[in-house]
């Protein structure tokens, strides 16, 4: 029979998603001393291996023990406070002299920084998060759910508009109309912000988890100690963290002005206030209308394409300039000729490979602000308005991180972290964008988990990775992981490197949908394993299909097994099938002699 304790050990395992233990203990109803010691030998060893095993996910609410709630900590609160239960449903009051000891504190409420407490408070351990502006961070705010918001918003406006001039009831739409539909629109931006915010972000959805929550800037000072200072009242306490502490403190827009002659002097947007300023300036002046304004926008990644298509959807005339050779530079040079003609067929003025030289104000009608290109024979452009997305750089200033040795990299500008998310000094570590890695929010909170982990558990997991799926969510989307085909021939050599291609054309969705003249997939492979190399998807749901592929290869599944793979008809994902299906069949037609030779024994 099995006995007690292994079935304790699986019971462990089959918890963290681990597959069940093979360990067998014999069964004695009298155990020796020895017998005693080996059984707990193997459970201790079991339970290790079970927490190590544990993957990076972001904990939701109904994934916290009751149990957890019990630990509602002690964040800093005024002397007057102290001797009441502390709740962090309200922003910190701090004391000068009051110090709240946490197993783990965090610095910084974004992406990284909420997965981080949210980990810890999973496990049960004590946890307080500060943020010295709105926890959320720049995907609550000012990122990734404000312009999703205004990209689907953008998007049912253009296809409303679409479909009144194929039939007979014409693309313009009237002053009037316009302005309701972009009151709206911003409606919509701000109610699902606030939505997203109080369910999941939100000082009382931290509290439900049992999270701790201090308002204020923090400032180390020694490695296990931080200083909160609030900024409304200048008061400030301190916490001290018994394992560790996770820097998760991300990153602000590029400061561009000290590359651009005269930009301070005219105003302009970046993607931390377009989401109030383009509809306020709509709002303010009524003598132009939405469809005359002229929108200029600077830098051709993600955030400039993802808006400049937006804002001209909803109305706006737009002109995008980048400095690089093309749109979205580290793209397959496909996918960047693809989008740059989606965004021209819908009237977006695209400039690449120019650098703007300076920003000057001008009286023109045309529009208040002048904008000139170095070292081109082009005219001026004149527009209503500039915003600027041309990078963020990390935040990793007033924090007292060269006093306690914490280093910044030369290159990135972040913090420099190991493969496991450590900085130089011990129980310091750091997450997410302020790291200066690549900047997503997906990739920040798996580092935040990661970061958590290894400050809270038994032995530590990389949090470090070179291929992150990402997705510029235009429309088409664009989506892409791992090597371009370029890089991939630079890394295993001509001969070694195969690509399959496949237009949206020769998809039968695409085709249903009307989607068939914009879009294909392209994955890169290796000749003769066939192992996934990296993949670049233009398709309306690009960003779902290349996780897909991520997961394949993670899994170290070769392309030509998608043949095996049964995937739903019509879909947009069944097209990974039939693609590697041809591989598929290519290897099998290589063998064709032999397959004959045992079909005529009988085999």
């Amino acid at each position: 029979s099995v006995h007690p304790l292994t079935m304790m050990i699986n019971t462990l395992l089959k918890r963290t998603g681990s597959k069940p233990s093979t360990i067998m203990v014999p069964f004695k109803p009298t155990p020796t001393p020895k017998g005693v010691a080996r059984i707990l030998f193997i459970t201790c060893i079991a339970f290790l291996l079970s927490l190590h095993q544990l993957t990076a996910f972001t904990p939701s609410s109904s994934t916290i023990r009751v149990g957890a709630r019990r630990r509602l900590h002690h964040s800093c609160q005024s002397s007057a406070l102290a001797s009441s239960p502390p709740s962090a449903s309200t922003p910190l009051t701090p004391s000068k002299t009051k110090t709240t000891t946490y197993d783990m504190i965090v610095i910084g409420g974004g992406s990284a920084g909420l997965t981080a407490a949210k980990f810890a408070a999973t496990f049960g351990k004590s946890v307080c998060l500060v943020e010295s502006s709105r926890v959320g961070g720049d995907c609550t705010w000012t990122g990734c759910v404000p312009s999703k918001t205004l990209l689907s918003a953008a998007k049912r406006a253009w296809n409303w508009r679409q479909m009144n001039e194929k039939y007979g009831g014409g693309s313009d739409i009237d002053d009037a109309s316009l302005r309701k539909m972009l009151r709206g629109v911003k409606e919509e931006v701000d109610d699902t912000r606030e939505r997203i915010y109080e369910k999941d972000d939100s000082p009382a959805a931290l509290e439900s988890l049992g999270i701790g929550f201090a308002q204020g800037r923090a400032c180390f000072r020694d490695v296990q100690t931080v200083e909160v200072t609030n900024e409304v009242d200048g008061t400030s306490c301190r916490l001290n963290a018994k394992y560790g502490v996770v820097i998760a403190t991300g990153a602000s827009p590029r400061n561009i002005a000290v590359d651009i002659a005269g930009l301070d002097s005219v105003p302009y947007w970046t993607y931390e206030n377009v989401w109030d300023e383009f509809f306020e300036s709509i709002e303010q002046d009524q003598q132009k209308q939405v469809g005359q304004r002229k929108i200029i926008v600077v830098g051709g990644g993600p955030i400039g394409c993802e808006l400049s298509q937006a804002i001209s959807r909803l109305g706006c005339s737009v002109t995008l300039i980048s400095r690089s050779p093309r749109l979205l530079p580290t793209e397959e040079e496909e996918a960047s000729k693809e989008l740059q003609r989606v965004l021209e067929e819908e009237g977006v003025t695209v400039i690449c490979n120019h650098k703007v030289a300076s920003v000057t104000s001008s009286n023109s009608d045309a529009g208040s602000i002048q904008v000139s290109l170095e070292d081109s024979l082009l005219d001026s452009i004149i527009g209503d308005h500039i915003l600027v997305a041309t990078g963020r750089v990390p935040n990793v200033q007033n924090m007292g991180l060269g006093e306690m040795g914490v280093q910044i990299n030369s290159e990135t500008n972040g913090i420099q972290v190991n493969d496991k998310l450590e900085t130089p000094v011990k129980g310091i570590y750091a997450a997410g964008d302020c790291t200066g890695d690549q900047q997503f929010t997906h990739y920040a909170g798996y580092q935040g988990a990661i970061a958590a982990r290894n400050i809270l558990l038994p032995l530590k997991d990389p949090g470090v990775q070179s291929e992150v799926p990402s997705t510029t969510f235009t429309d088409p989307e664009v989506a892409s992981f791992g090597l371009t085909e370029q890089a991939a021939i630079s890394q295993y050599g001509e001969g070694e490197v195969s690509t399959s291609f496949r237009p949206l054309s020769k998809i039968d969705r695409a085709i249903c949908e009307g989607k068939d003249s914009q879009g294909f997939i392209k994955i890169t492979y290796q000749s003769k394993s066939k192992q996934i190399l990296g993949a670049t998807i233009v398709a309306p749901v690009a960003g779902e299909l290349i996780s897909e592929l991520a997961v394949a290869k993670d899994g170290k599944m070769s392309f030509d097994q998608f043949a095996t793979v049964m995937h739903s008809y019509p879909s947009y994902s069944i097209a990974l099938q039939q693609m590697g299906a041809d591989v598929y069949y290519d290897k099998l037609k290589k063998s064709k002699k032999l397959y004959d030779v045992l079909k005529k024994i009988g085999l």
